[in-house]
């Protein structure tokens, strides 16, 4: 990579660290504060669903935004936004003052999926692995939000823990106002094959199909998955403890301490996926997007069905496996995406995938919280293993309909030498 794509990477990677790591706050402090403020789980969940809401439906106006102005400025000024989301939160106890502070989160966060992905989708060449490297951060992110938030919440407390990370992200987005790079608006360093325009739009169509039911998957996933753990892995954490305490001392694992393993123990899960982001990048470089997406998504199912069946320490394995493999195809779907639509509005067609993808899949908050209330949080993952079957129809879908249409992205020496035949035709 020459200095300007390293430097593209650089800022939409810290851009993408931060937008997921925000966004999963939440759910790690979701038991200590209905603790806290002595209101029951399902009262206090939906008070995250403007954030999520936002998240995604304004995922297109940035989008806009970044397409006809500098999105280096776009997605600073959004990272500074949902810094301040955060400080709200922290300062203002209040459960309608938080629903509204953690909605200015969700719209400071929403800027970074279409400006940052349309840049790196036109400003790399290796798209695919700039698409994996880029997907590392932000499972980074993913993967230490748990952590991160469940030890400050531990030795600070929930509202501390907010007042840290809000400040952290206000500093950082005045930090990437000044990273300097450009991208070309209009081309992509990264052709791809050529694309049969009659069938471009159907395979458009289904893609968003299968982001919308991907959205409502992931946004459930990430919701539970800490609460999940430390619901289904108590009697374990139990025995982790008390393993730790010295003899003579044997006591309980309080609320606080059962939480923070819980989160642990999430955070190690979506390590798992850093790997899958990592190799489902270096695959969108080499293979078929379109079958490389089937294969990812059926290897996922299996796990996310063991998750809900199994029992004991393995669960984490199942969840980091499952981790592994839909945070894997991400890449995949993201060039998918580039490979359908043209560089002037790729900006646009990232936020209209997001809308699609975060904003109907913060209808997961309701559907969790109705589920979990009527039938159980084993319940959910059941509802979760719907979403899948359904993404998993529509990429077979996708298979059948672009069955005469590659989708394969073109190395640069593959390039070169098209390059030169079109310019020996062009002067013979």
């Amino acid at each position: 990579m020459d200095p300007n794509e390293r430097n593209i990477l650089i800022f939409t990677s810290f851009g993408h660290f931060f937008t997921h790591f925000y966004m999963l706050v939440f759910p790690v402090l979701l038991l200590p504060i209905t603790r806290s403020l002595d209101m029951p789980l399902e009262v206090i969940l939906p008070k995250s669903f403007l954030m999520y809401l936002l998240y995604g439906l304004l995922a297109i106006p940035w989008g806009f935004l970044s397409d006809h102005f500098n999105p280096r400025l776009i997605m600073g000024f959004g990272t500074i936004l949902a810094g301040c989301g955060f400080l709200f939160s922290g300062l203002l106890r209040d459960p309608a003052f938080l629903s509204l502070s953690l909605a200015l989160v969700g719209i400071g966060c929403a800027a970074y999926h279409p400006s940052g992905l349309s840049m790196i989708s036109k400003g790399v060449k290796s798209r695919g692995k700039g698409m994996g490297l880029n997907g590392i951060f932000g499972n980074l992110g993913i993967a230490s939000a748990p952590f991160a938030a469940g030890v400050l919440n531990y030795a600070f407390g929930w509202q501390a823990t907010l007042l840290i990370l809000g400040a952290a992200g206000v500093g950082t987005g005045f930090v990437c106002l000044i990273v300097p790079f450009s991208v070309d608006r209009d081309t992509d360093k990264q052709r791809g094959s050529e694309m049969k325009k009659g069938n471009v739009l159907k395979l458009f169509i289904v893609l968003c199909a299968i982001v919308t039911a991907s959205g409502l998957l992931y946004r459930g996933f990430t919701l539970i998955l800490p609460s999940y753990l430390e619901i289904r892995l108590s009697t374990a954490f139990e025995g982790v403890y008390a393993a730790l305490r010295r003899a003579g001392e044997t006591g309980m694992l309080s609320s606080e301490q059962g939480s923070l393993f819980a989160a642990v123990v999430a955070g190690s899960a979506y390590l798992i996926g850093m790997l899958g982001q990592a190799i489902g990048g270096k695959m969108a470089d080499k293979f078929d997007l379109k079958r490389t997406y089937l294969l990812f998504s059926i290897l996922a199912l299996p796990f996310l069905l063991l998750l809900r069946f199994g029992s004991g320490f393995a669960l984490i394995v199942y969840a980091g496996m499952f981790a592994f493999f839909t945070l894997g195809l991400q890449p995949v779907e993201n060039s998918i995406y580039a490979m359908l639509t043209p560089p002037r509005w790729r900006s646009v067609a990232y936020g209209t995938k997001f809308t699609l993808s975060f904003g109907v899949g913060s209808l997961s908050v309701f559907l969790v919280s109705k589920v979990q209330d009527g039938w159980g949080i084993a319940a959910v993952v059941l509802l979760l293993t719907g979403y899948l079957s359904v993404m998993i129809l529509l990429i077979l879908l996708l298979n059948y309909l672009g069955r005469n249409q590659e989708l394969r992205h073109v190395t640069a020496a593959k390039a070169e030498e098209v390059l030169c035949r079109k310019k020996r035709k062009s002067s013979g």
